[in-house]
This record gives structure tokens, sequence and C-alpha cells, in this order.
């Protein structure tokens, strides 16, 4: 039985090592050619720097920096325009409900302070959220405990955003097991040509007993 399975891994080995052999000579031959290009091609061409290049580098880079302010500006006008927003809905509530010495300064840096690390897609986002809340909480007059409130909206807000981006890794993760599939395959291969030796090392043992 061992007899009859190690000639047919043998015969299997020998096809897989005549087809890896025929790849790896077509390889040598194909990066022969390209060194031999190569080497017949001594002229060096001589760089070409032209000022029209650096002008045109120039005027990229003033485009992307134009770009990044008008971005800029944007975001400030739509964030001011929440915060406004925010202030407004507030500043109707019942003076019980929340203290409006320098209101908007606070709401302001109370936002700007957590969404610190956020890029501004998040915090255009916060702030259009807890603007909203605001005004529901205005319409209906409720008399409730605004610090409260917030904590609570933020808490809510920001377990959202966790979960939305955990989602977005969960769609990165298939491109992650491709690699490892990969890897998985290589590592598979080694361990066959390591089987490979070792079974034309116990041949050789048996062929010397002989």
């Amino acid at each position: 039985m061992f007899r009859f399975i190690e000639k047919s891994f043998l015969k299997i080995t020998q096809i897989l090592g005549l087809l890896f052999a025929t790849i790896i000579l077509v390889m040598a031959v194909i990066m022969s050619y390209n060194k031999v290009d190569v080497k017949t091609d001594d002229k060096i061409d001589t760089p070409v720097v032209k000022f029209a290049d650096y002008q045109k580098f120039i005027r990229n880079q003033e485009a992307k920096i134009g770009k990044n302010l008008d971005n800029n500006q944007r975001f400030d006008k739509t964030f001011n325009a929440y915060i406004d927003d925010i202030v407004s809905a507030l500043s109707g509530l019942s003076d019980k409900v929340i203290d409006k010495t320098d209101l908007k300064q606070k709401v302001k840096i109370s936002s700007k302070v957590k969404l610190n690390q956020q890029p501004q897609s998040v915090s255009v986002a916060y702030v259009k959220s807890l603007a909203k809340l605001t005004n529901q909480v205005a319409i209906v007059d409720a008399k409730v405990n605004m610090d409260e409130l917030i904590k609570w909206h933020d808490q809510s807000f920001f377990q959202q955003i966790k979960e939305k981006d955990k989602r977005n890794f969960l769609q990165i993760g298939p491109l992650r097991i491709e690699k490892s599939a990969y890897s998985m395959m290589w590592e598979a291969l080694a361990i066959f040509m390591l089987l490979v030796i070792m079974l034309a090392v116990l041949r050789i043992e048996q062929n010397t007993r002989k």
C-alpha cells in the first residue's frame, strides 16, 4: 500500500516539478532578454527640467490650497449655521431649563471640544443632529434637563458612528481574507515542496541500502 502511494506521489511530483521547471525556464528567458535589451542601450537620455513644469506645479499647489480653503470656509459656514439654529432653539426655552448666559459661546466651544478629533463630515452631522433635537424640544416646550438630554444625544450619536465604522470595517474584511488565502496557498506550496524533499531523501536512502 505504501509502495503504491509512494509511486503515485512521485509521479504527481514529477509532473508538477516539470511544470514549475518550465515556468521558471520561461521566466528566466524573458528576464535574460530584458537584461540584454537594457545592456545594449547604454545611452542615457539627459534629464529635461523645464521652468514650465515648475509653473504647472505651483499652479496645482495653489489650486489645491484654494480648494482646501473653500472647503474649510464652506464647513465653517455650515457648522456655524447649525450652531445658530441650536442657540435659537435653546433661547426659546424657559430660564429654568437652561442657563442662557453666553449661550452661543458655550454651545460653540462645547461642540468644538467634543468634535476635536472628528472629521468635518462627522462634525457637521453632529451639530445637525443636535439642532434637530433641540428644535423638537423647543416645539413641544418640554421641561427636561438639557444637560442630561445632550449627554444622552452625544452617547447615542457617537455609538451610531462607531457602529457605522464597524460595518465599513466588515466590508473591507473580505479583501483581507483574500490576502490571507493567498498567504495560506504559498504556505501550502512550501509544505508540499518540503514533503517532496523528504520523500526524495527517503527514496535515496532506500536505494542506498539495497
